[in-house]
């Protein structure tokens, strides 16, 4: 079965969704992925969409890592006062 189809959401785009990714510079690239960068929405590359999402699912754990060890320092210091 053929697929006829496919593509056909990027055939209406200049260039057919192809261009340069402001976060990678990268040229002749699918700029696809809408994306929220110095409050501006740009159009950026998959690669560069995987590399932000995985940094902020970094910065996501690390963070909630900080807040379960303060958490028990939190407590010590109120018993204390107490």
């Amino acid at each position: 079965m053929s697929k006829a189809h496919r593509g056909t959401g990027i055939r209406k785009d200049p260039n057919h969704g192809r261009g340069v990714c402001p976060v990678c510079g990268k040229q002749q690239i699918k700029t696809l992925y809408d994306q929220e960068i110095d409050g501006k929405k740009v159009k950026i590359c998959k690669f560069c969409k995987a590399a932000l999402k995985n940094k902020a699912q970094k910065e996501a754990k690390l963070a909630k890592k900080a807040a379960v060890e303060a958490a028990p320092a939190a407590e010590a210091e109120a018993s204390a006062e107490a």
